[in-house]
C-alpha cells in the first residue's frame, strides 16, 4: 500500500500553469507508487456552496499524519498555513511548491508568513536564485524543483536551411504582458531589412488586444494566427520542433519557470527571451543555449533575427545547446524527489 498523500492546490480555468504544476506533480506521486488526493481551494471560488466541503477536507488532510502538498498562488497559502498552525505538528509534514518568480518577495513582505514557512518540512521553489533569496531570509528547508517537463517524446533540433525562410513562433498567451506588442513592433523592423522569415503565433488572445493583433495578422504576409494549440491531443514537442527560434520577449515579473521555455529545450528551439524574472538563468546565453534581450526589446530582437537569418551555423549551434541544456529541467532527473515528502 503505498503512501497517502493529500494535494492542496487550485485548479482554475483555462488549463494553465498553476493547473499543469498539480496535475504533473499528481501524476508524479502515482508513478512512485503513491495516492494523492487532490484538494481543489479553486472550488470555493467557482462554487461558493462547495466552501464548506473544501474546508472539511482540508482539516481532515491537517488531522492525518500523512504529507500534505501545497501547490497554490501564495495568498491562498498563506490563509492554508495560518489555519494548519492551529493542528500541532502537522506542519512538519507539508511540502510547499512555490508557484511563480515573486514567491521570495512577497514572502520577505509578511513577517508572519516567513514564521510558518520557516516549520514546513520543504520549500520546492523553480529556480537557483529564488533558492538563494530564501536562504538569504534563514531559510534551510528550501529545494529546486524547476517546472520540469518530461523527456519523453523530446525531438532533436532540426538544421535550419539557409534556403527557407527563418522560422519564428510565438507559443504563449498572446497579450501585451507577453511582449506582443513588441514583436508586433519587430515586424515594422523588419520590413526596413531584406530579411526572409516567418512568424506562427499560438495562444489564447486577450480582449484587449484582440482587434489590433488580429489587423496586425491580416496586413502582414509573413505572420499567421494558429489558434490555441491542443497539447491533449498533439505533441507540443513535435509542433515546436519544426522552427528555428521561440520569441519570448515577456513583460511579467512573476514568472518563476515559464513551462513553454522548458518546452522549446525538449524540442529544440533556440529562443530569443527578455531579461525578465529568472530567464537569464533558464536561458543561458554563453552556453550556446539562445538570445537575451534586456532593453530596446523589438530593436535588440531585430538585430538578433538578422544576424540568424544571415548565420544559419549560429542557429543551429544554439539550437543543439538548446537541446543539450534539456536535461536541466527533465522530470525524469527529479521524480525521486517526490520521496522527500
Amino acid at each position: 500500500m503505498g503512501k497517502n498523500v493529500s494535494l492542496i492546490g487550485v485548479y482554475p480555468p483555462p488549463y494553465g500553469g498553476v493547473t499543469v504544476k498539480c496535475k504533473l506533480f499528481s501524476a508524479m506521486l502515482a508513478k512512485r507508487g503513491m495516492n494523492a488526493t487532490e484538494i481543489d481551494l479553486y472550488e470555493s471560488s467557482r462554487h461558493k456552496v462547495c466552501a464548506g466541503s473544501v474546508m472539511r477536507q482540508c482539516i481532515k488532510a491537517f488531522r492525518s499524519e500523512d504529507p500534505i502538498v501545497y501547490c497554490s498562488d501564495s495568498k491562498r497559502l498563506q490563509v492554508m498555513l495560518k489555519l494548519q498552525s492551529l493542528f500541532p505538528g502537522s506542519l512538519g509534514n507539508t511540502t510547499v511548491l512555490a508557484v511563480g518568480g515573486k514567491f521570495p518577495t512577497i514572502v520577505a513582505d509578511h513577517k508572519s508568513f516567513v514564521v510558518l514557512l520557516k516549520k514546513v518540512k520543504g520549500i520546492w521553489v523553480e529556480t537557483e536564485g529564488m533558492k538563494e533569496k530564501l536562504e538569504e531570509m534563514g531559510f534551510s528547508n528550501v529545494s529546486v524543483f524547476p517546472n520540469p517537463k518530461s523527456e519523453a517524446g523530446a525531438c532533436p533540433p532540426m538544421t535550419s536551411d539557409p534556403r527557407q525562410p527563418l522560422r519564428l513562433v510565438f507559443f504563449s498567451q498572446i497579450s501585451k504582458e507577453k511582449g506582443v506588442d513588441d514583436i508586433i513592433q519587430l515586424v515594422e523592423l523588419l520590413k526596413e531589412r531584406d530579411i526572409s522569415y516567418h512568424i506562427d503565433f499560438f495562444g489564447h488572445v486577450v480582449p484587449e488586444i484582440q482587434e489590433r493583433f488580429h489587423a496586425f495578422v491580416a496586413q502582414n504576409a509573413n505572420v499567421d494566427y494558429c489558434g490555441i494549440f491542443d497539447s491533449t491531443k498533439s505533441s507540443v514537442y513535435e509542433k515546436l520542433n519544426g522552427y528555428d527560434i521561440l520569441l519570448f520577449p515577456t513583460r511579467w515579473f512573476c514568472e518563476g519557470v515559464p513551462g513553454i521555455l522548458v518546452e522549446a529545450k525538449m524540442a529544440g528551439l533556440a529562443v530569443i527571451a527578455s531579461d525578465r524574472s529568472f530567464n537569464a538563468e533558464i536561458i543561458q546565453a554563453n552556453q550556446d543555449e539562445g538570445f537575451i534581450i534586456r532593453e530596446d526589446y523589438p530593436r535588440e530582437m531585430a538585430e538578433l533575427v538578422r544576424r540568424c537569418a544571415a548565420d544559419r551555423a549560429l542557429v543551429n549551434r544554439m539550437k543543439a545547446g538548446s537541446f543539450q541544456s534539456r536535461k536541466r529541467y527533465s522530470l525524469e532527473e527529479y521524480e525521486k524527489m517526490v520521496e522527500m515528502i
